[in-house]
């Protein structure tokens, strides 16, 4: 069936309100509209109308996880931009450690985590430190919208693609190879937590209560303005005073957003939340 184009249009309308997923024209008339199509075909709808009501009311759950997987990217490995966690380990957990009372923990999160790599990366790296997990509790939180990816993460088996940055000490140490695969090590996995939330809920956000790091790389690129300010303005709530935020190499907070204070660390830069 071919959809006509003011329904994409309607259909990107409630994608960028939902999810903050801003899809160009160009997009939407090819590659979007050739996956919409297949969605239809393969849940057998003959009427986009009826499609799109099962979407936007959760009539059909299966539909509702396949129409998510279509829209979100979720390419990713292990150590990726892995100069960040070298920042995050040498300088932002030392002074986050020095700074803050021994009884309570450090809180990090990742937002959004795709299938896992990102927080295990993150985990490792805090291992292989050795000394300030040690010496206090270190709280891991990857969430994302994708039911489908917290479920991969959760269950912590990957490709060979997802792992070729890892050294094969660290590779090693940290998983066992099953078959093609590669499954990370019951402690790793007990490390870290994993819930399926929309940054974009606001509630939804607060309810994870409050985090010393925020990493959220390569989201915001696909966020037009508006969410984009959204997502900053829930990211600062959400985060403690002298709190800091990760965001990709191809990402800033608009300099007339004035909630952080950007500073640079080593070749990097990462933004602060004022104490």
């Amino acid at each position: 069936m071919l959809i006509p184009i003011e329904k994409l249009k309607r259909l990107r309308d409630f994608i960028n309100s939902k999810f903050g997923i801003f899809i160009e024209d160009f997009k939407l008339d090819s590659i979007y509209k050739r996956k919409f199509e297949k969605l239809m075909e393969k849940h057998g709808y003959t009427s986009f109308e009826n499609f799109y009501n099962d979407i936007i009311f959760r009539k059909n759950s299966k539909l509702h996880d396949d129409f998510l997987n279509s829209i979100t990217v979720n390419e990713t490995y292990f150590f990726r931009e892995e100069y960040q966690f070298k920042t995050l380990i040498n300088y932002v957990l030392l002074e986050l450690h020095s700074r803050k009372p021994s009884n309570l923990p450090i809180n990090i999160l990742s937002a959004p985590c795709s299938t896992g790599e990102e927080v295990y990366s993150i985990a490792i790296y805090i291992m292989e430190e050795g000394k300030i997990i040690n010496e206090r509790d270190i709280m891991l939180l990857g969430i994302d919208i994708d039911k489908d990816a917290i479920e991969k993460a959760k269950t912590g088996l990957y490709s060979e693609r997802s792992v070729h940055k890892i050294p094969p000490h660290i590779l090693n140490k940290y998983f066992r190879k099953v078959g093609k695969y590669y499954q990370v090590i019951d402690t790793l996995r007990q490390a870290v937590n994993f819930r399926v939330v929309n940054v974009l809920d606001r509630y939804a956000m607060k309810k994870l209560g409050k985090f010393d790091v925020i990493f959220s790389r390569n989201m915001l690129i696909y966020f037009d303005d508006h969410n984009k300010r959204e997502t900053i303005s829930i990211f600062y709530n959400i985060l403690n005073p002298g709190g800091y935020l990760f965001l990709g190499h191809a990402e800033k907070i608009p300099s007339e957003i004035k909630l952080f204070k950007q500073i640079k660390i080593g070749d990097i830069f990462v933004y602060r939340k004022d104490e």
